[in-house]
């Protein structure tokens, strides 16, 4: 990677715009992916077709990935004998089992509440990422806004005066927690080894192990159509752009820093849930955590603070 490459992705003002593009990115996959389950004619109670439909999605990420790498480097680099632990942890946690209990789960909420509750999680790196990274230091602006964040997802789970739970919501937490546990070893990872490099083997072996276990399951894809195939070409791409922009992000900044930022996801996912779904957002509860959210990554990226010197 060139050292203009790096400036800019080390820059905390454009970092944080390219930040916020990939929380665009990765918010509008929440509706998206279940225009999927509906194009592709998914049954919601059939967890071996959802996953199925996950694992596709990761293979040809995967191969999109390995397609730049060899336009970059001319050759097939295979895993290096050092990262194949690294990659092997990176695949169990966010790639498989944090997707197995996000698409099952998506499957039976609104997916503007799924992408709110998918960031209980990001609290943990923001207020702890310091006992995994020396140079991330613990701030109380960072815990502010990772309590304010945190204060969303409690807000959009109540009901009157009284907070309810379901299953499936107990699986998009435990999503939150693979996803989170997935971004202290990719850090570690990206330390010593190219962050494109890990993120397509994790992807390719981690849509080949959810495409496996899909069939095993009995899953199938109902239907196919270009309709069909438009949307998982979008999945793909938003995917695929994300995560590679994402994880070069996670190589040059603090974890807890970025995390704060990760909360701007429940805003883009439903404002797109809105526009593509017709999901009511327009309740008091949404409102407020909203609001939160919002002043939770001003506090915790020093927005609403005296300018720091780059």
């Amino acid at each position: 990677m060139t050292k203009g490459t790096q400036t800019l992705f080390k820059n905390k003002n454009t970092s944080l715009l390219i930040a916020l593009l990939v929380m665009l990115l990765w918010g509008s996959l929440f509706p998206v992916i279940k225009i999927g389950y509906r194009e592709f004619g998914l049954d919601s109670s059939s967890p071996g077709s959802l996953l199925l439909f996950a694992g596709l999605r990761f293979l040809i990420c995967g191969l999109v990935f390995q397609a730049v790498l060899l336009r970059r480097d001319r050759k097939i680099r295979l895993p290096e004998k050092g990262s194949w632990l690294s990659i092997a942890l990176i695949t169990l946690s966010v790639y498989v089992l944090h997707y197995i209990c996000l698409y099952i789960g998506i499957s039976h909420l609104e997916s503007s509440k799924t992408a709110i509750l998918k960031q209980i999680g990001t609290l943990f790196i923001i207020c702890f990422a310091f006992l995994f990274r020396k140079e991330d230091r613990f701030t109380a602006a960072k815990l502010i806004g990772g309590l304010l964040g945190f204060a969303s997802i409690l807000v959009i789970n109540l009901n009157g005066f009284s907070l309810t739970w379901s299953g499936y919501d107990l699986l998009i937490i435990a999503a939150s927690f693979f996803g989170s546990a997935s971004i202290v070893i990719s850090k570690n990872a990206y330390d010593r080894y190219d962050p494109l490099y890990v993120t397509g083997w994790a992807q390719l072996l981690g849509g080949a192990v959810l495409t496996v276990t899909g069939l095993m399951l009995g899953g199938a894809l109902n239907r196919f159509t270009w309709s069909a195939a438009g949307t998982l070409v979008y999945i793909c791409f938003a995917s695929s752009t994300a995560y590679a922009l994402w994880n070069v992000l996670l190589k040059y900044n603090d974890m807890s820093r970025l995390n704060v930022i990760k909360f701007a996801e429940t805003l883009f996912s439903a404002v797109c849930s809105w526009i593509l779904l017709g999901e009511n957002i327009f309740r008091w509860v949404y409102l407020v955590s909203f609001l939160l959210v919002c002043f939770g990554i001003l506090i915790g990226t020093d927005r609403i603070r005296k300018k720091q010197p780059e």
